[in-house]
């Protein structure tokens, strides 16, 4: 729900209203809003979420007391999606008006009501969590904190090697938990920047300085890589930007083929010359280079 909007607007009902007047008005407006009676209908779901939104916070003494007091948008940066929904079981009064009960999923009768971050009972949980590019490679187990306040729960969470930006983890029966089936946990992975290195599917560039007598005549240059510092043979006149491949060194996968390692040029040129080095320099440009 959109944090501007008015909880006693979207049931319409006055500030002064009792508990008798919001829940009779809900029964109302969810009867003609329920999914069940509007299937397919996006727009009547969504006014659904906003309207049983409204209801669990407006039926609660405490959470109406404080909304009125802090007004939308301080109570909502003080109460999650957890927060609102907690000690609201909407599934008593679904099944009152005949629609059996399972609010976020209806147990089975075709429809879900997701309130992002964890609304209503039964609801799945969407969060997210950062690693770093080591182990989006390597594979990692980290502990992870879901929720807040009394509803804070930490998980240990095995990350896979070769877990990529975006992916999203499903952790089962991690969601919120209510008086049915607990919902799932829906983790969105991202990866921390690295100084030296980034990814580029399962492959890794890793940007590497070479002098400008390497880059002119070849040799031989240290390139930086996930396992350690290894010496790599660099052929005369590559240019700034090219890449020279290490096979095997990218991403490796538990099955299926490994990334490589690239390494991506750039020609270290000197702020200021030796007296020495300019005379040469000054030779190397009567020569034409």
């Amino acid at each position: 729900m959109a944090k501007s909007e008015d909880y006693y607007a979207v049931l319409g009902v006055g500030k002064d209203a009792s508990e008798a007047e919001i829940k009779a008005k809900y029964r109302k407006l969810a009867k003609q809003l329920h999914p069940d009676k509007n299937p397919g209908n996006k727009e009547a779901e969504e006014k659904f979420k906003k309207l049983s939104e409204a209801y669990a916070v407006l039926s609660d003494p405490e959470k109406k007391k404080k909304y009125d007091m802090f007004g939308s948008e301080k109570f909502h940066q003080q109460y999650t999606q957890d927060d609102i929904f907690s000690g609201t079981n909407l599934n008593d009064i679904l099944r009152e008006m005949g629609f059996g009960g399972g609010f976020g999923g209806m147990g089975g009768r075709g429809w879900d009501v997701n309130f992002g971050h964890g609304g209503g009972q039964n609801m799945d949980l969407e969060s997210e969590f950062t690693i770093s590019l080591e182990d989006s490679v390597r594979g990692a187990e980290k502990k992870i904190t879901v929720g807040s306040g009394r509803n804070a729960e930490t998980l240990k969470v095995k990350f896979p090697a070769g877990i990529a930006e975006g992916a999203k983890m499903r952790l089962a029966g991690k969601g919120r938990k209510g008086g049915g089936r607990a919902g799932d946990l829906y983790l969105t992975i991202h990866i921390a920047p690295h100084p030296h290195f980034r990814r580029d599917g399962d492959d890794i560039i890793a940007k590497t300085d070479i002098k400008l007598t390497t880059a002119l005549l070849g040799g031989s240059a240290d390139v930086e890589t996930l396992e350690g510092v290894r010496s790599v043979k660099v052929p005369a006149g590559i240019q700034p930007g090219q890449k020279i491949r290490i096979k095997g060194h990218g991403v490796k996968r538990e099955h299926g083929n490994s990334g490589d390692l690239y390494m991506e040029i750039s020609v270290a040129i000197p702020k200021s010359a030796t007296p020495a080095q300019a005379k040469l320099l000054e030779q190397l440009r009567e020569l034409g280079l």
